[in-house]
This record gives C-alpha cells, structure tokens and sequence, in this order.
C-alpha cells in the first residue's frame, strides 16, 4: 500500500506543514544552489527534513537502504549511468510533479548522503525489544469458526455489526456485500452488488444505508471510488452521492458545518495522489473542502477537541508524512491545522483510535503501525502497538509499546466491563517464525497501564486484514471478528471452502 519516502523530496513543490515551523528548512532548490562543504548526515538532515522527519539509518539495514536510496535520488531529478535502460517513472504510469525532471542534487552531493545511510545502517534489521511473552488462550472469549459449505474466494474487505439486529454486513473484493444471520450460523440473508471492495457502511433505516467503495483495491492513481447511498423498494439500488474518490479506505461522518445534516470527511489514500478531503452538506449535494492534499490518508476521527462546542477532526496521515493531525474548526468551512504527532516515512501507521485507556480523564492516542507493503518488506522492529499520553504542557509522549510485526488493524473496548478498556490488534504482515503467532494479540488491562498479552489458543496462520468489535448475539456484551484476505485466492480459484472471518464470542454472559 505504501511506498517507502514517497514524496520524500518535494519539499520544493511547498508542504503545508514547513510552513507552521519556526526555523523552516531550505527548500531542494535552496540545497542545490548551496556550495557548501557539507557532510552526508548535514545533507540528509537538510534534504530529508524539508518535508517530513527524517529517517535514521537504523530503520533498515544496508541492503534494504541499497535498494530504496535510487528511487529517493531519482525523485530528486538525479539520474545516473546505472538507470540507463530501466524505466522511467511516467513509462508506469506516475503523474507529473512526483519526480522532478530538475536534478536537486548533484552526484558528488548525493554519493555523500548515500555514502551516510549505508555507511550508519545495520548489517542485519534489528530485532524487536524484550517484551512479555504472549499467553495462550484469550480469556473470556470462545473462537467459533462459522461453516460455511461452498467455495468462494475468502477475500474480506470490510466487516461492521449492525447495532439493532446484530446480523454481520460483509464486503467482498469482487463486488459485493452481504448481509449474514448472526443467529443462525451467519447463513447468508443477501447479497448486493456493489463496486470493488465495500470498506465502510452507515446505516440509516431497515431499507437505507450509505456506503463508501474503494475503487481500486490495488495501489493506482485512478479516481474510481464512490460514496453512495442505497435504498430498497424491490431490490437494493445505489445512488452516487460523492465520486471520483482516489482510492479511498475509510468515511467519518458529523455535522461540522451546524446545519443539522450529515457531512463526511473521506480518506483518500490514492498512491502517488490523494487527499483529505471534508463534503460539506449545501442543498441536496455536497460543498468539498480540501483538508490536506497529500496521499495516505488512513482515518479520520470527528471530535470536539478544544471543547469550544464545534466538530474538530483527528487524521492519521501515513506515506512519507506520517503522523497524527488535527483540524481544528474555525468555522464556516475553515480549519487550523496542527501536528500532534510526526513519525518517519518508514514507521507504517496503520490504524488509531482516541480514548481514555487508563481512565485518567483524558484522552490518549491508541496507534498501530506496521504497514509493510512498500519497497522495505523487512521485520522493522519498531513496528507494534502504542499509546501517547498527553504531558502538562499538552503535548503527546509515548507512554507504553508493545512490539509487534506488521501491525495494521485496532479495536479498543472493555471487553470483561471491568472497567477498564483493553485492546486487541491484528497484524497483516507478521513474523510467521515466531511462535506462538502472533498475528492476533488481545491486550487485557489488568491495572491502570498494565496490558497483558493473550494469543489465540489454536493457532491459525490466516492473513487478518479486517477487524471489528459488536454484540452479535444481542447478550449485552461485545464480541469481536476478525476478517481474513487470503493473497493466494487474488488470482487463482480457491479450493476450500468460504472462510472470510472468525468470531470471537464473549463469554461474559
């Protein structure tokens, strides 16, 4: 999904958020023309920095570096011998702008850079940080695989619990989405079909619901994404509300203009182009304001932070600017924007949530990351599960971290009600060496902080790609289940059986 440093140079072409810093750094162009005797780490500090934190060399080591530092240098315009009779970047279809046809740096400069990520980076990746083993066996909850007696691809884009009925609403990636009896072994009630990859559903009565499509499942450019609103008389039919998505993954909902109305903000995750993006309600359509035009919008939160009485929005940005950011509202459409968090192009943000976790009375950042789909396809070992607390002076610090590969989905909620929430995160790029797996860790909040991991008893080596929690069976507690996107079944006709999710059923009544 990622591209590792994409974008990593564009500081030329203007960056929102250097504008907001005290000391800006020089932009490409300023670097270029500079003839000063600087070394390698000064020219990554200066190069790196002009649109987003820069990377240490110890995130990858050498041989990954090796094979991602061409395609940086190439997206500063320096092409070299070696790339002779390669393809270049509008041959695979990348837009204009993403690799300047102007050389930013010159070879002798560059030679310098590379010369300090390669010279500085690890021989091998570095391991993971001692942690408390897993424990087999989650408690209070009982693993119930559902059987289902045809095949069919198990290929899970989406999963959500209807609050009312319980009944499991499922997107496929070849077009449709079903509506499956929670109360009778999740037998199929129907069948919709809709574009590529459903990823997020609202519902509004028994016969309406708004549903956002991807488009394009796989990394493109292409605007195919629809937000659109089914309705049923005889049959279920789709009225596009909001087109011309750029591959987008995730829809928050609220009312930030007052007016009484549903708006959205739509997270564009696109490839080389996307956005962020708040559909104002105006009459019977949509005003669009553009909160941030960059790719990797990942999820967006609608929240009243500065408890002023209006909607703000948290976003996790992820691509080469990863971090947390919030926009605040100002009113009649406009936004202040403010980083809370900032990561390294490489970190792999994937999910977050805002709560308050250890019941302090304020809110922290609950943050997976692990996206591993890029050019770097290493075990990372600051790849894992975090929470940021807010200190005295309002800013967020990392306060616990957990490791864990390839960390990509969350779900946060008090599961046993005893009063404190607990967690649980699913890794779509796990380390399959180590046992037992650890593609699926239930965290149990035991004391304020203290969050003691549990992994399935039965071992399941499933690719988890999707993860929701809600009350199923309609006995007053949550459930969880967990969605699996089985890569061999992409292009091939599958040979098992249909298995797209398991549920893990809450015990505690």
């Amino acid at each position: 999904m990622r591209y590792l440093l994409a974008i990593l140079f564009l500081g030329v072409m203007g960056c929102g958020q250097i504008a907001e810093r005290k000391q800006p750094p020089p932009s490409l162009y300023q670097l270029s023309q500079q003839d000063l005797n600087l070394t390698g780490e000064q020219l990554a500090n200066g190069y790196c920095a002009s649109c987003h934190l820069k990377p240490e060399p110890k995130i990858l080591d050498r041989a990954t570096w090796e094979k991602v530092l061409p395609d940086m240098r190439k997206r500063m315009g320096l092409y070299l011998e070696e790339d002779f009779g390669s393809s270049v970047p509008e041959d695979e279809g990348v837009p204009d702008g993403i690799y300047s046809k102007i050389p930013f740096i010159s070879k002798e400069k560059w030679e310098k850079l590379q010369a300090y990520y390669l010279q500085n980076a690890p021989e091998k990746p570095l391991p993971q940080s001692e942690k408390l083993e897993p424990r087999k066996g989650i408690p209070g909850f009982e693993l119930i695989i559902p059987n289902f007696d045809f095949v069919r691809p198990s290929l899970t884009t989406m999963l959500r619990v209807h609050p009312e009925t319980g009944n499991l609403w499922l997107g496929h990636r070849f077009r449709s989405l079903y509506e499956l009896d929670s109360k009778h072994e999740f037998k199929g009630l129907q069948s919709i079909p809709t574009d590529v990859a459903p990823v997020e559903i609202f519902w509004k009565n028994e016969t309406e619901f708004d549903l956002l499509t991807m488009g394009l499942m796989d990394p493109a450019n292409d605007s195919l994404g629809v937000f659109a609103n089914f309705s049923k008389v005889k049959e279920w039919e789709g009225t596009p509300q909001i087109t011309h998505l750029m591959r987008p993954v995730h829809v928050e909902r609220g009312d930030w203009n007052g007016d009484g109305k549903d708006d959205f903000v739509v997270c564009e995750f696109g490839n080389h182009l996307g956005k962020l993006s708040l559909h104002l309600s105006n009459g019977g359509g949509f005003e669009e304001v553009i909160l941030k035009k960059d790719p990797g919008a990942r999820r967006t939160i609608g929240l009243d932070y500065d408890k002023d009485g209006d909607l703000d929005i948290l976003a996790l940005m992820t691509q080469a600017k990863e971090g947390i950011i919030l926009f605040e509202n100002i009113g009649e459409g406009n936004f202040k924007e403010r980083q809370l968090l900032g990561f390294h192009p490489a970190f792999g943000s994937s999910d977050f949530r805002f709560l308050d976790i250890n019941c302090d009375g304020s809110e922290e950042i609950i943050l997976v990351n692990g996206d591993n789909a890029d050019q770097s396809q290493i075990l990372k070992y600051y790849h894992g599960v975090r929470i940021f607390e807010r200190n005295q002076s309002g800013e967020f610090e990392e306060k616990w971290f957990y490791p864990m590969h390839g960390a990509s989905g969350l779900e946060v909620g008090d599961f046993d009600q005893d009063g404190k929430m607990d967690l649980i995160a699913i890794a779509f790029f796990p380390d399959r060496r180590q046992k037992p797996n650890q593609n699926l860790i239930y965290f149990q909040q035991t004391s304020s902080m203290k969050l003691v991991p549990h992994v399935i008893k039965e071992q399941m080596e499933d690719h988890w790609l999707t993860l929701t929690k809600g009350d199923v069976d309609l006995d007053g507690d949550e459930d969880i289940i967990v969605g699996s996107f089985a890569f061999n079944q992409l292009y091939q006709a599958p040979k098992e059986n249909w298995r797209p999710f398991v549920l893990l059923k809450n015990t505690l009544k």
